[in-house]
This record gives C-alpha cells, sequence and structure tokens, in this order.
C-alpha cells in the first residue's frame, strides 16, 4: 500500500484495487493546532482524534490488502530514521515498534522535554505526517514503514 500525504486528501493507494482518500489533510491537521512546534498535547490528542475519525471506516477495506509494508515517499516524512538515529540512504524500511519509539519522542517533546534532547527536526509537517502515519500503522495493523526518497515509488 503507498500513502500519499501532500495531496489534497490523504490518500492510500494499492495497485488497482485500492484507491482509498481519507477526508484528511496534513494542512488541515496544521490548522487544527499542529503548526507550532513543539505542539501541546491538547493539539496531539485532537489531531489523533481527527485522524481516527477519518481513518475508522476505512479499516475493513484496508485490511483486505496486504498488511506487511506501508510505502511513503513524501519529503515530510524524511527526517524520521535520523530521529531514530540511523543514517540517510534512499530507502528505510521501519516495522512499527520504530515508528512507535518516534512518536513516543514526539509525546515526550508535547508534555515539555525538549526537542533537542530528543532529536525531533522542529517541522510541523513532520509533526502531522508521523501522527498520520503512527495512527494508520497502529489501527490498521501494517507492521513495517518502507520510506522512498521523494520520488522514488
Amino acid at each position: 500500500m503507498h500513502l500519499y500525504l501532500q495531496e489534497d486528501l490523504i490518500r492510500l493507494r494499492a495497485g488497482q484495487t485500492t484507491d482509498i482518500s481519507l477526508p484528511l489533510s496534513l494542512s488541515s491537521l496544521l490548522e487544527a493546532g499542529l503548526q507550532h512546534f513543539p505542539p501541546s498535547e491538547q493539539a496531539l490528542e485532537q489531531a489523533i482524534a481527527s485522524i481516527e475519525d477519518a481513518l475508522m471506516p476505512w479499516i475493513p477495506a484496508l485490511r483486505q490488502d496486504s498488511l506487511e509494508v506501508l510505502e511513503c515517499a513524501d519529503p515530510a516524512l524524511a527526517p524520521l530514521p535520523g530521529v531514530l538515529g540511523y543514517p540517510q540512504q534512499p530507502i528505510w524500511e521501519l516495522d512499527i515498534e520504530e515508528v512507535e519509539r518516534a512518536f513516543n519522542q514526539l509525546a515526550q517533546v508535547a508534555s515539555g522535554m525538549p526537542a533537542k534532547s530528543m532529536g525531533l527536526p522542529e517541522r510541523a509537517n513532520f509533526v502531522a505526517a508521523l501522527v498520520v502515519v503512527r495512527e494508520l500503522m497502529h489501527h490498521v495493523g501494517w507492521q513495517q514503514l518502507r520510506l522512498l526518497e521523494a520520488g522514488v515509488d
């Protein structure tokens, strides 16, 4: 399944069979409270609720495709391997536990931990993209996130 974040609506696509547009966008998440860095705990919780509301009706359809790998080539997620302490390379495969670890770092920053000590980029679009990916993996059940350099898919 391929995830497209930088469109009017967040889109998930698998070949010719699945093409789902969630009634949500990164810009709507930013406008609803994630535009400031670091995000507040309330803004983070509100973003999670918005993503869950948009995602829940689509979970049965999404689970019909392979749940092994969610692919994304969005530049907003490019810093994720670095947040986890990995060097940059064209393709990264991160398991759900690694995505959860990065999300937990974000949650710590939202609760007052200095962002620099956690290695998080001070970029609101990264925060929004990370929350979307974490919620997708957590609720739908993808086990791995494959990050591709932008333009490679």
